[in-house]
């Protein structure tokens, strides 16, 4: 199975990581035209600019700096469909009558404050508890790559909405691969619902390649494991498609997105497989 770069990754890598994808968003915000930070994104109802409020929220919470929330009238917003889309949704419409350069500049502050919280800690380590998205600690670790992933996601969707490619092999992006990546055995076993005993060759090629391999283990739950040389279904596509799949950025059923994806395999169980690896809410 081949190693990713960044499953390896240390404290001072993870930090970077995230802070140097956070700052892009930020300074890619400022760049926007107006035109563009109102372009919609495949993010359901938000615009670029919805995206860096949303940055924004989210790392002002972690940061400890409540705020007021608005009443907000949901019929206006048919993509919130749950109690998940309507927490994150206030964030942002808390913060949609916020200038482009003021919104942008307090991402970027808030980067470096929440930088300075956590490196308070000391020692800063993989397993240092620190406060979660949800409210309620944990390590280090499991933090700063999902957050990492998020951010480096939604930086790509503001990247596709405004004609603006780059950095698809970024530190972000080599945390959002491995992120991805460690979902294939929640993905044959939950998603897919593969019967115990089916295994999984996951290919990416592009400028983040590797092969990745799972199997549904006799207790129901979905595993990575090593080489199988027939796997009972496999799939291959190139990075940007598979990152975007993981996200649940692209309609699975358009023949255009089924044309840069190969299955092999049991014909009813590879098919699910391209819906299957969508992994965000």
């Amino acid at each position: 199975m081949s190693t990713l770069e960044a499953e390896s990754y240390g404290v001072q890598q993870l930090l970077a990581a995230w802070e140097s994808t956070l700052q892009t968003v930020a300074e890619l915000g400022r760049r926007l035209t107006p035109e563009q930070w109102e372009a919609p994104t495949e993010c359901p109802g938000w615009s670029c600019g919805d995206i860096v409020r949303h940055l924004a929220w989210i790392e002002s919470f972690l940061a400890g700096r409540l705020q007021d929330l608005p009443e907000v009238d949901w019929s206006r917003f048919p993509h919130v469909t749950n109690d998940f889309g309507r927490a994150t949704e206030l964030g942002v419409e808390a913060r949609r009558g916020m200038a482009q350069q003021e919104c942008c500049d307090e991402l970027a502050g808030l980067v470096d404050v929440r930088l300075a919280q956590l490196m308070a800690n000391d020692p800063l380590t993989l397993e240092t508890e620190v406060p979660g998205v949800f409210g309620t600690p944990v390590p280090f670790d499991r933090m700063i790559r999902m957050r990492t992933f998020d951010s480096w996601t939604h930086e790509q969707d503001i990247r596709r909405a405004t004609g603006l490619p780059a950095n698809l092999a970024s530190p972000g992006a080599q945390v959002t691969a491995v992120q991805e990546a460690r979902t294939l055995g929640f993905v044959l076993s939950r998603n897919v619902g593969a019967p115990t005993g089916t295994t999984v060759r996951l290919t990416v090629t592009g400028p983040i390649a590797f092969e990745r391999y799972a199997v549904v283990a006799d207790d129901g739950k979905g595993r990575d494991s090593g080489p199988v040389d027939a796997p009972t279904i496999g799939i291959t596509t190139d990075w940007e498609t598979y990152a975007r799949l993981a996200a649940g950025r692209l309609d699975t059923d358009d023949p255009a997105v089924l044309a840069r994806i190969e299955l092999s395999g049991d014909p009813g169980l590879a098919a699910r497989l391209p819906q299957a690896l969508a992994i965000t809410p």
